[in-house]
């Protein structure tokens, strides 16, 4: 299933299925999922920016075991890619192309765990 078709990232069936259909863990993983995004996003940015691959890599160990159990794989290509463009010491308007792209990610995956928490909470 292709994330752009659908415009969906998460799919709540399969948190559901890996929380053992359990409301209140759903919602728990979702805050701190949201967590998660917005501290990967930021951090992102961040060490992009200043070109500090050492740091991009801890914010990337971070969020790549949730990345992989969501199948987020845009993240993790996006990341790999951002790697090898401070390793290759690409122009600052690809690091910022990157940096938009990351945060745009992000900020949908973000909208989707707040609407499944306020879904859940009606």
């Amino acid at each position: 299933m292709s994330k752009e078709k659908n415009n969906k990232y998460i799919d709540l069936d399969k948190i559901y299925s890996m929380l053992f259909h359990e409301e209140k863990y759903v919602i728990e993983f979702a805050e701190a999922s949201i967590i998660s995004f917005s501290e990967f996003s930021e951090h992102y940015s961040k060490f992009l920016t200043d070109r500090d691959i050492e740091n991009l890599r801890r914010a990337g160990h971070k969020i790549k075991p949730v990345a992989q159990m969501l199948e987020l794989d845009q993240i993790l290509e996006e990341y790999e890619q951002a790697k090898q463009m401070l390793e290759d010491e690409h122009p600052e308007n690809d690091l910022t192309e990157s940096i938009e792209r990351i945060t745009k990610i992000c900020e949908q995956i973000i909208n989707e765990f707040e609407q499944i928490i306020s879904d859940m909470n009606k």
